[in-house]
Formats: C-alpha cells, sequence, structure tokens
C-alpha cells in the first residue's frame, strides 16, 4: 500500500512537470484573445486606423480558430509534444513581429501567425491530459488548466487597458509591451515542453486531408465576415456572396469528409455519435453563454449605473469566482462517483438561472448574483466538455475530440458575442433610444447616459437574457439524452 501510494504520488510530480509547459501555452493564449478589448482602440488610434481596430482581435480568433482542429487530428499521427512545440514556436513568433511592427498591416500579420499557435496552445493541453490519466482523474488536471484559463481571460482586459494606455516603458511605446511580455513566457513554456513533455501515446497516422483543410477554412472565414458584417458597415454589402461562400463550403466540406472516412480532417461519422454531438451542443452554448457575460455584465453596469469602465471590470471578478467553484466541485465529483451527465444539466441550468437573475432585477447586488451563477455553469461545462468530449470518441480519437470542442466553444463565444450585441444594439437604436445626440450630450460615453436612453438599454438587453435563458434550458432538457454511465 506505502509503494502505491508513492508511486501515485511520483506520477502526480511528474504529471504536473509535464503540464506546466501546457498551462504556460494555455495561459498566453488566453491572454491575447482578450487583452485587445481594452488594448485594441489605443493601439489602433496610434496607427490611425480606429474604423480597422477589430480585425486585431478578428484575425487572431480567425486563425485560432481554423486551426484548432487542425492540431487535434494531426496530434494523433504525428505526436502531441511535437505539435504543441509547433504552436509555441508559432506564437512566439507573432509575438515577435507584433513587437516590432512598424505598420498596421504588418501589426495584423502578426497577430494572424499568434493566432496559428493559439488554436494548438487552447486545443492540445486537454488531449495531453487525456493521455496521461484515466477518464474519472482528469477533472482534477483540468482543474489548473480552469484556473489558467479563467484568470489569464480576466486578467486579460486589465493589462491590455493598463499596458496600452503608456506612453512609453523603457524608452519603447507602451502597446508594444504587450507582445513584448510574451517572448520570456514563451521561452520558458518552450524549454518546459523539451524537457518535460515525454509521453507515451498510440500513433494513428492518416494522408492529410488538404481538401478538407481548404474547405473548412473558407467556411470559418466566411462565417466570422458574416459576423463581422454585423458590426462594421464597411463590409455590409458582401453579406449575400458570403453567404453563398458559407453554404457552398459547407455543403462540399461535407461530400469531401464522407468521401475520405477516417481520412479526413473531421471524420463525418464523428456526429452520429449521440454523446458526441450533445457535449458540442452544450459546450457552444456554453461558450456564447460566457463570452454573452463577459462582455454585457460590464456593459450593463457602465450604462445603467453609471460606473466607470474600472468597476464594471471588477464586477467580472465573481465570474471568476464562480467558475473555480463550479470546475471545482465538478472535479470532485467526478474523481469520487464517475458520473458525469449531471455536470451538463446543471451547469447550463446555472447559466439560465443568472440571465433570468439579470432579467429580473438590473441591481448591482443581482449583478453580482447573476455573475457568480454564470461562471458557476461555466466551471461545470467546462469539466464537462473537456473530459467527455474526448471520452466520446475513444483512444484513436482523443486528439480531434478534444480539439473540436474547444473549436466549437470558441465558435460559440464568438457567434454569441456578434448576435447578441447587434440584437441589442439594433433594438435600443430602433426605438429611438439610443442616438448619436445622446453620446454628444454624454459627452461620448455610455456611462452619462439619460434615463430614457438607459431604460431603453435595459428593455433592449432584457430581451437578449430572455431568449438566452430558454435557449440553455432547452438545451440543458437536451442533456437527459445522454446514458447516466460512468467514467472507468
Amino acid at each position: 500500500m506505502v509503494k502505491a501510494a508513492r508511486i501515485e504520488r511520483s506520477f502526480s510530480r511528474t504529471t504536473l512537470k509535464i503540464l506546466s509547459s501546457m498551462a504556460l501555452g494555455m495561459f498566453l493564449a488566453a491572454l491575447d484573445q482578450t487583452v485587445m478589448s481594452t488594448a485594441g482602440p489605443t493601439i489602433a488610434t496610434r496607427f490611425a486606423q480606429i474604423p480597422n481596430q477589430s480585425w486585431l482581435l478578428t484575425t487572431y480568433l480567425l486563425a485560432s480558430l481554423i486551426t484548432t482542429p487542425i492540431y487535434g487530428r494531426l496530434s494523433d499521427g504525428f505526436g502531441r509534444r511535437l505539435l504543441f512545440l509547433v504552436a509555441l514556436v508559432l506564437f512566439l513568433l507573432g509575438s515577435v513581429i507584433s513587437a516590432v511592427a512598424p505598420t498596421y498591416l504588418q501589426l495584423i500579420l502578426g497577430r494572424t501567425v499568434q493566432g496559428l499557435g493559439a488554436g494548438g496552445l487552447l486545443s492540445l493541453a486537454f488531449a495531453v491530459i487525456a493521455d496521461l490519466v484515466p477518464p474519472r482523474e482528469r477533472a482534477r488536471y483540468i482543474l489548473i488548466f480552469v484556473a489558467v484559463f479563467g484568470s489569464s481571460s480576466l486578467l486579460g482586459p486589465i493589462v491590455g487597458g493598463v499596458i496600452a494606455t503608456q506612453s512609453s516603458i523603457l524608452g519603447i511605446a507602451g502597446w508594444r509591451w504587450i507582445f513584448i511580455i510574451n517572448i520570456p513566457i514563451a521561452l520558458i513554456a518552450i524549454y518546459c515542453a523539451l524537457r518535460f513533455l515525454h509521453i507515451k501515446q498510440e500513433l494513428h497516422r492518416h494522408s492529410f486531408d488538404w481538401w478538407g483543410v481548404v474547405l473548412f477554412s473558407i467556411f470559418v472565414l466566411s462565417l466570422l465576415l458574416i459576423n463581422q458584417t454585423s458590426i462594421s458597415p464597411n463590409i455590409s454589402h458582401w453579406r449575400p456572396y458570403l453567404i453563398f461562400l458559407l453554404l457552398s463550403s459547407a455543403i462540399f466540406f461535407v461530400i469531401v469528409e464522407r468521401g475520405l472516412e477516417e481520412s479526413a480532417l473531421i471524420p463525418i461519422h464523428f456526429f452520429r455519435n449521440r454523446l458526441f454531438v450533445i457535449t458540442l451542443t452544450a459546450s457552444f452554448f456554453s461558450g456564447a453563454a460566457i463570452f454573452l457575460a463577459l462582455v454585457v455584465v460590464p456593459l450593463s453596469v457602465q450604462v445603467v449605473h453609471g460606473k466607470s469602465p474600472a468597476i464594471a471590470g471588477l464586477l467580472l471578478l465573481p465570474v471568476g469566482v464562480g467558475n473555480l467553484i463550479g470546475s471545482g466541485w465538478a472535479s470532485r465529483s467526478i474523481d469520487k462517483s464517475g458520473y458525469y451527465r449531471w455536470l451538463a444539466t446543471v451547469g447550463l441550468c446555472s447559466f439560465a438561472l443568472g440571465f433570468l437573475i439579470l432579467y429580473l432585477n438590473h441591481q448591482l447586488w443581482a449583478v453580482t448574483c447573476a455573475a457568480i451563477a454564470l461562471g458557476f455553469g461555466s466551471g461545470f461545462l467546462t469539466q464537462f466538455g473537456s473530459v467527455v468530449a474526448p471520452h466520446a470518441l475513444g483512444r484513436k480519437n482523443r486528439g480531434s475530440g478534444s480539439a473540436i470542442n474547444s473549436f466549437t466553444r470558441q465558435l460559440g463565444g464568438v457567434l454569441g458575442i456578434g448576435i447578441s450585441l447587434t440584437a441589442i444594439f439594433q433594438h435600443w437604436k430602433s426605438h429611438g433610444s439610443l442616438t448619436l445626440a445622446n453620446l454628444e450630450t454624454a459627452g461620448n460615453t455610455l456611462r452619462n447616459l439619460d434615463a430614457a436612453t438607459r431604460e431603453g438599454f435595459v428593455i433592449a438587453a432584457n430581451n437578449v437574457y430572455l431568449v438566452s435563458a430558454i435557449a440553455l434550458l432547452t438545451v440543458a432538457l437536451l442533456t437527459r439524452w445522454i446514458a447516466n454511465e460512468r467514467l472507468e
């Protein structure tokens, strides 16, 4: 018994060393995903590119989303270690290009290269855990990544706002330090991966699906651009062509993937697996819900209560607290019992509860309670998706299952934000509550709007909150179709 305990402790230490580089990589990818929410306007102003500031985030997300399933599929055939090192090197290269970029176009190029690396950093970590430990023990280690991802996502806007507003640091433009600080962290992660990331993995190589990659890339690109047309009027006239491109690429992608079977980038037979499909559905709505919370909660606090962006940002802390509590509880439950179906149901219901609280009451105490409930739901669903997606597809396709789940969650976040914000602002404007005159009177800030305009926002936001709650409860009912089995 003593010997077994020593082996278990040794195994845990070895596992934690392996996961150190993965955690650093995830920290970098998550931080640079949210840092532009506050730093973007400042950087775009320095280059006189305010109308194009959204591309700093869009190109990063586009590259990340396209490469996420590619990394997963390739890692099943060539090994997690090699692909993770490739992702780290790409992210490091993108950070260097961004840090020294003399023009806005080159900065966009650097952000794109960063995104090409981020797709692997965000998805391969969960696949490595699936290789290292049995299903019931995975939740304990996933908790580390949940804490890293949650803290870096919340730190991103704060770090970006503080650094970008500095005119210079040590003689270098302040905004460039957003990318400079990535360099030593990425180098440490590469060193840790080279030294510790040695895992036993059964490789399953197939011929690479280049046609699938091209069609999948066109599909994701057109989907994100359609989402962008609702925000940027400069490209709104391209929407009919983008919709045609979206549908045609989707049809041809399905045809190609069906023909390639096991060699496909995303084999169609994956989606005959009920557990996998329901897991992806839950992850999609979970991503949409948490991204919506991270954007709309601070916006609501500024508009309805007239608080500063700093105070509004602090109200995101309860989301992080709820996330850690929910993830910790889910981790302990999976480890002890092995049952996982109830995690998805409770997590989705917690999300729905958070939006119902926001719908019924806009007081600060209610917003805080809603933030905790939303974070709690995110913790449950992150554990559920990260453990169940690779488990559903079996040992042979763990990397693909983990990567597709990560892709789906991120895609849900991007589309959820785009659709929800468009719905809120369109309703706000169409009812005459938000006008250019309102903003000019308020000094071009959402903090100082008049009472009628604030009331218009409440009505517009309530519609989104109610629809979100109903959708999440519907998906919660869908999860009851999952067999109530135990992980081995």
